[in-house]
């Protein structure tokens, strides 16, 4: 294992660890905390795609190991803890959990696209990792306002379907 680890996989894995603690601190319903980590989450995502290519993988091994690792740690950071998220915050009737359960679908979907696209020049839909900025957003304006949490609904359904898209996106 140590031999396919690279820097930027360990930033690979602090974006998932950040994920993993906005989870824990939703269900523990610490918002702040959870919206901070789910903000860091994105933080380290950025930082690993930049040091990816920084120090340009050798090895197509490596490569494709580092593109699985940091898709998996996107789908927890930013379609499984931005649902669990909305559902500590009481989203919980059975159509607000089948829009959570549809927009985590759309995280993983999209990501499973871009993982077989050979065509990297643009994204072809939103890129998940844009949860990591809108989510926390609307989750401390909710926190410091009156406007009921159920509002929240429309940018999961919204961001289900741009993820999905084919629309192409600028990287």
């Amino acid at each position: 294992m140590c031999n396919i680890l690279k820097i930027a996989d360990f930033f690979t894995i602090g974006n998932l660890i950040c994920g993993m603690l906005c989870i824990f601190y939703a269900i523990a319903h610490s918002f702040m905390y959870a919206a901070i980590f789910l903000f860091v989450a994105m933080i380290f995502d950025f930082l690993d795609g930049k040091i990816a290519r920084m120090s340009k993988r050798v090895s197509e091994q490596g490569k494709h190991f580092g593109k699985e690792l940091d898709s998996l740690s996107d789908i927890v950071s930013f379609g499984i803890a931005p649902a669990v998220f909305g559902y500590a915050l009481g989203l919980q009737a059975w159509w607000e959990i089948i829009i959570l359960l549809f927009f985590t679908s759309a995280g993983m979907l999209r990501l499973s696209r871009f993982n077989i696209t050979e065509n990297h020049e643009y994204f072809e839909g939103v890129p998940i990792t844009v949860n990591g900025f809108l989510f926390p957003i609307l989750f401390i304006v909710h926190l410091k306002t009156t406007y009921p949490i159920e509002y929240v609904l429309i940018a999961y359904i919204f961001m289900g379907f741009a993820m999905m898209s084919s629309k192409k996106v600028k990287k």
